[in-house]
């Protein structure tokens, strides 16, 4: 099995270049004992960038995961036992680390004042989107959402990283999560123990995508679409505009 470094901590989610050794190899692709990049996933896309070892190099261009954890190659193939130097595209990671962690915090306010689900998200560089059932809202009203989401974000609330029991996350009505009981049913039975990411007390989620430590790294949200799905579903389009 391979170890995700972004897993555990938020020092494992800022990791730009690692060192493994190779456990698997096939035409194109690559398994490793441990990794920084992020496979496809809840909404986010794949990290891409490079390996390099002794004997040659390759570009990571994909990564993905079914029960094993692989890395889609274009360039040399190491030998089983090599230990690879990897370096993440760190501009593309960190935008999607930004972009996520800021889906969560929209989601949480729209829970908050519209009493709203999240049902579906995607994740992008430069934009991303996310959709709600049920939910109607006029101009006016994603503008109030807007400046809330904003708030919360100049006020910095701790984005914090843990693994949590289920049942206590399902079963305590006191804990605020914009996770639909939707999303909840999808999760396998088998599942018993969870990755969390919870933002101050206004948002408590499972996840296994990568987010910023600080809620000031993400900038500014500033909406810019909001489209009716049909069904009481709408989809909310938004930017980030970054100070740094």
């Amino acid at each position: 099995m391979t170890v995700q470094l972004h897993m555990d901590s938020h020092d494992g989610t800022y990791t730009k270049e690692f060192e493994a050794k190779v456990q698997a190899t096939f035409p194109g692709i690559v398994e490793l004992d441990k990794t920084a990049f992020y496979h496809l996933g809840g909404g986010q896309p794949a990290d891409t960038g490079s390996f390099e070892w002794d004997e040659g190099e390759a570009l990571v261009t994909d990564v993905r995961k079914k029960n094993r954890l692989r890395h889609f190659i274009d360039g040399d193939i190491p030998e089983v036992g090599d230990i690879i130097r990897g370096q993440i595209d760190w501009t593309r990671r960190y935008s999607h680390m930004k972009m996520h962690t800021s889906q969560h915090l929209v989601s949480a306010v729209v829970s908050e004042l519209h009493e709203s689900d999240t049902v579906g998200n995607q994740i992008g560089i430069e934009k991303s989107r996310i959709d709600f059932k049920p939910l109607s809202v006029n101009n006016v009203q994603v503008n109030e959402i807007q400046d809330k989401v904003n708030d919360y974000i100049m006020k910095d609330l701790k984005v914090t990283i843990s693994e949590e029991s289920r049942e206590n996350l399902e079963n305590n009505s006191e804990i605020r999560s914009s996770m639909s009981s939707g999303l909840w049913k999808m999760l396998p039975a088998s599942v018993k123990d969870l990755r969390v990411i919870t933002i101050g007390d206004i948002d408590v989620c499972p996840c296994a995508g990568t987010h910023v430590r600080s809620l000031k790294e993400i900038g500014e949200v500033e909406f810019t679409k909001r489209k009716s799905k049909g069904s009481e579903k709408l989809r909310l389009s938004y930017k980030l505009n970054n100070f740094e």
